[in-house]
């Protein structure tokens, strides 16, 4: 947790935060999520607690004209437990991305491998723009703000993302040089996730925010967010099934997050 740590604080003065972008950077983090996942379908609503840890990689593959990279981020799952229970963790996830030279996700170009059954309405694609804060173009003093936004799309649909921040304060985390910044974002959702035996429609808006340690020297070393994300949600079974309608229901995913960098 972020309130766990011990910081220090330094004077104010203007500071330049810039993501590391140089071709074969890698960096590796520990990524924790907590969900509470409930599903809302012809009056009957069914409530789950998922917990699911994963071993999170970023490599940029290539620096680009303009300051901007390509990147391949991977999931690879280590536990996932639902409602106490352990689960099988499911297999790894390997997205190939194009960031901004400000570190944020402005296309997801490609994606391999599939989430466990119960991640899929948690949406780990949707998550992946959020786990970082984008950074502002100019220097920075504690206090000012910057907003960003984003619209991406893929074969299952399109989400976009706001996002508005803020240089809370300077300090230190283990010892190295490290600004904190704060972020609100809105993100409306407009896709679809296949499942295994049905696709869902979700149409809605994640609301969050996040709290992110991140070096002077470049990198993110911890953040920790909530989102609560409200859909109306449409199952249809696979192939369009001859007798089985579509059902349309509500889904309510609170989502708690919590990433760390490895030494």
């Amino acid at each position: 947790m972020l309130g766990s740590l011990a910081l220090s604080s330094c004077g104010e003065h203007r500071v330049r935060l810039h993501a590391p972008l140089e071709t074969g950077r890698r960096l590796d983090y520990r990524l924790r999520l907590d969900a509470a996942v409930s599903r809302t379908l012809e009056g009957a609503t069914r409530l789950q607690h998922i917990e699911a840890s994963f071993r999170a990689g970023q490599e940029i593959l290539e620096s680009l004209p303009g300051g901007g990279a390509r990147a391949r981020m991977t999931l690879e799952p280590v536990s996932l437990r639902v409602d106490g229970e352990p689960q099988e963790a499911g297999r790894g996830q390997e997205f190939v991305v194009t960031l901004a030279p400000s570190g944020q996700i402005v296309e997801l170009e490609e994606s391999e491998g599939a989430a466990a059954e119960s991640l899929e309405l948690v949406g780990l694609e949707r998550l992946l723009p959020r786990l970082r804060p984008v950074l502002p173009e100019e220097p920075v003093a504690p206090g000012d703000r910057w907003a960003s936004e984003s619209d991406l799309t893929d074969e299952e649909g399109a989400f976009s993302l706001s996002a508005r921040s803020r240089l809370e304060r300077l300090g230190t985390v283990a010892d190295r040089p490290a600004a904190l910044v704060r972020t609100i974002y809105r993100s409306p959702v407009d896709r679809r996730e296949t499942l295994a035996n049905a696709t869902a429609a979700l149409v809605g808006t994640d609301i969050g925010t996040q709290e992110a340690w991140f070096a002077l020297d470049g990198s993110l070393l911890l953040s920790e967010g909530d989102a609560v994300g409200r859909y109306r949600i449409t199952f249809t079974p696979p192939g369009g099934e001859l007798g089985l309608r579509p059902v349309t229901g509500r889904l309510r995913v609170e989502l708690h997050t919590e990433m760390a960098l490895v030494a």
